[in-house]
């Protein structure tokens, strides 16, 4: 089944104090064709990069102007999720120093479409990590994290709640003026006080990401899949956001279903 195999897809009209975006796979196709069918349709579509060894989705300097033609055709912004193929927080410095030289070749090769965002993990740890292993892991990440804000824009760089208590990263998030992406399914995995949090970081949150989980995997199925009381609840807290609100899921119907519910979710009157 290739792109054309799917129908038109349906263009997002509400208005929203924030910008409503998609993933870059969306139908079975490389960036380019996806960019292609959503350009016009959403605000802003979050290119997902992956890079080792045996796999490259990088796009060439031809593909990366034709993804800076459409934003300016269609008034789309892009934001730029790193790849995870390496831990920014490994404690292996060589690995920590791969992952910084490859982000740096993204920042490079994104100049062009102005990206709203670039999506950071700060991996390397977990939610069972010893009080030593975190002081190590952020003691680690001050040199990198200080060497990359020498060469982006450290606002435009959003350093993502993950499997771990994102207060770790606050002494952090003080070095540099980062800014921060909500991960709505990393929250509710953990069972974390989401509304405490969105209440803490909110302020310097740029991008917030929403879909449905699938306990105990960390799959990104679709936000029809979730209970329409939390999804409101969620989307009530964002009181005030204006970014990039990413409904980050992986195919043609979990993506079509997501922009129903959301919409459904915004009705002030259920």
């Amino acid at each position: 089944m290739d792109a054309t195999s799917f129908p038109p897809f349906p263009t997002w009209t509400r208005v929203t104090p924030f910008r409503v975006g998609l993933t870059s796979y969306i139908i079975p196709a490389d960036i380019l064709p996806n960019a292609e069918a959503l350009a016009g349709k959403i605000q802003d579509i979050e290119l997902v990069f992956f890079e080792s060894p045996e796999f490259s989705n990088l796009p060439d300097p031809a593909v990366i102007q034709r993804l800076a033609d459409l934003a300016g055709i269609h008034d789309l912004t892009y934001t730029v999720h790193f790849p995870i193929d390496k831990k920014l927080g490994s404690p292996d410095p060589r690995e920590r120093r791969a992952y910084l030289e490859q982000a740096l070749r993204i920042v490079e090769l994104c100049r062009t479409l102005n990206p709203f965002a670039y999506l950071l993990h700060l991996e390397g740890i977990n939610g069972t990590a010893t009080p030593g292993r975190i002081r190590q892991w952020q003691e680690d990440l001050v040199p990198v994290l200080d060497e990359f804000a020498t060469q982006v824009d450290p606002r435009r760089v959003c350093i993502e709640n993950l499997d771990y208590p994102f207060e770790w990263c606050d002494p952090l998030l003080t070095l540099h003026p980062w800014s921060v992406c909500l991960d709505a399914g990393h929250f509710w995995l953990r069972n974390d006080p989401w509304a405490d949090y969105l209440q803490k970081y909110l302020p310097r949150t740029r991008v917030v990401h929403l879909y449905g989980i699938d306990p105990p995997s960390t799959a990104h199925v679709g936000l029809h899949n979730e209970p329409v009381d939390r999804v409101r609840a969620f989307l009530s807290a964002l009181d005030g956001f204006k970014g990039v609100l990413t409904l980050e899921t992986f195919g043609y119907d979990d993506a079509r279903l997501s922009l129903e519910r959301l919409a459904e979710c915004l009705n002030p009157n259920p």
